[in-house]
This record gives C-alpha cells, sequence and structure tokens, in this order.
C-alpha cells in the first residue's frame, strides 16, 4: 500500500467532507476522489475530527435539517392514496435509510429489520383481503 503526501491527504480530506456535507454517499465519495470507499469514510472522519467542536454542531444541524426536508418528502408521498404498494414499500425504505444516516450522524443505533405489513382491502364494503408484508433489513442484511 503507498502512502500519498500529507498535503494530497489533506486535500481529499477536504474534498471528500465538501461532498458529505452535499449530501452524497461514501460510495459517491469514493468514486468521485478515486479512492476506496474504506478510505473516504476515513477522509470524511478524519476532516471531521479536525472541526472545531462548534463548528461540527453546525455542521450536524445543516445535516439533521436537510434530513428532515427529506424526510417530511416522503412521508407526504406516504399520504399518497394512488401509491402502489412496492412504491409505498421503498419510500418506507428510504425512510428508513434517512434514519440510519440521522442515527450515524449522532453515533446511535437503530434496530436490525422493521417489519412492514400492508392490508390490501376488497372492493367497497367487502372487507380485507389476504395482506403482503415485507421485511427491511438493516445494515447486515440484504432483504428489501
Amino acid at each position: 500500500m503507498s502512502r500519498i503526501p500529507a498535503g494530497q491527504r489533506h486535500e481529499q480530506e477536504l474534498k471528500a467532507l465538501e461532498l458529505s456535507n452535499a449530501g452524497h454517499s461514501i460510495e459517491v465519495i469514493a468514486e468521485r476522489l478515486d479512492i476506496s470507499p474504506r478510505t473516504a469514510a476515513r477522509r470524511v472522519q478524519a476532516a471531521l475530527q479536525r472541526i472545531p467542536a462548534q463548528e461540527a454542531d453546525t455542521l450536524r444541524r445543516q445535516s439533521e435539517a436537510r434530513f428532515n426536508g427529506w424526510m417530511r418528502r416522503a412521508t407526504a408521498l406516504l399520504d399518497s392514496p394512488d401509491l402502489s404498494i412496492p412504491d409505498t414499500v421503498r419510500v418506507l425504505g428510504l425512510l428508513l435509510s434517512l434514519e440510519r444516516e440521522r442515527v450515524q450522524l449522532y453515533g446511535l443505533r437503530l434496530p436490525s429489520a422493521v417489519v412492514v405489513q400492508h392490508e390490501l382491502m376488497g372492493p367497497e364494503g367487502t372487507g380485507p383481503l389476504a395482506g403482503s408484508a415485507g421485511v427491511l433489513t438493516g445494515p447486515s442484511g440484504v432483504q428489501r
């Protein structure tokens, strides 16, 4: 493994933080900087550690505001009567993903899986049909 000069590493850290603050994922940051995702995560972490505590709190609040806006939009989509069940499950997956990111921002933990069950209603007045369920798993799972 070759070491890069400190100046170049510092530039990567600043660029990684800038991309992270713009809402890009570690994978996108890694791709844009032509480094591995693990290195991209280290660069963002190193840049965050260089930020004074007050500035870090400001960045967290800005990220929190961004997450809240995205979550409001996704929640509004769930209120649409025309949203199909697969699209509902996708929106719920998005909300779970946003919550994971928010939790990571504050160093907290989320449950490893959430079961989503949706009851299908038959034609007017005929009651429920068979239900459908989906499992949205945490970072270690692969189901969606």
